[in-house]
This record gives structure tokens, sequence and C-alpha cells, in this order.
């Protein structure tokens, strides 16, 4: 993903470049293929944006992950959205 394809989503219309910068950053990781690893992956990076004052809005959260589940299998997608509605569940 390249941060033109960014700015044409939607959900990042009107994203300052830090976030830009930072999604950006985060995006170009190494990718995993395991639900377990991305959610890590996913909780460092939410937890280093929030030291930084950088906070997500849900649709750039959601947009986030499912590029990071492209790579996964068709089972791996399930329990990583299995996890996130555990996550929300406890969350609301």
């Amino acid at each position: 993903m390249n941060a033109s394809e960014l700015k044409n989503n939607p959900a990042f219309q009107n994203l300052s470049a830090e976030k830009l910068e930072f999604i950006m950053n985060f995006m170009n990781q190494k990718k995993t293929s395991d639900a377990k690893d991305m959610m890590a992956m996913l909780m460092a990076f939410s937890g280093k944006a929030k030291n930084q004052g950088i906070q997500f809005s849900d649709n750039e959260t959601d947009f986030i992950i499912e590029q990071l589940k492209v790579s996964m299998s068709p089972e791996e997608r399930q329990k990583t959205d299995l996890i996130l509605r555990m996550m929300r569940n406890k969350h609301s």
C-alpha cells in the first residue's frame, strides 16, 4: 500500500501528515498471517500511537485491520474477526 492509495480511501480523506506517516510506517512492517501475531502487532501499534498522542477513528482502524488480514488464510481471518468482536464487546 502506498500513501496515494491510503489518501484515496474515504476513511482517510482528511488524514494529517503525521497520521499518514505513522500508518505507512506500520503498514510497511513485515506482515504476519497469524491472527495472534497480527493482534499483538495491532496492540503495539495502538500503544505507540497513544504515546504519541495519535488517535484513530473506528473507520481508520477497521481499514488498517482489513489491510492486515489480506495475507491471512480464511481460518486466520475468522480468528481475527472473533478476537476483534470479543475485544469490542469487552469495551462496550
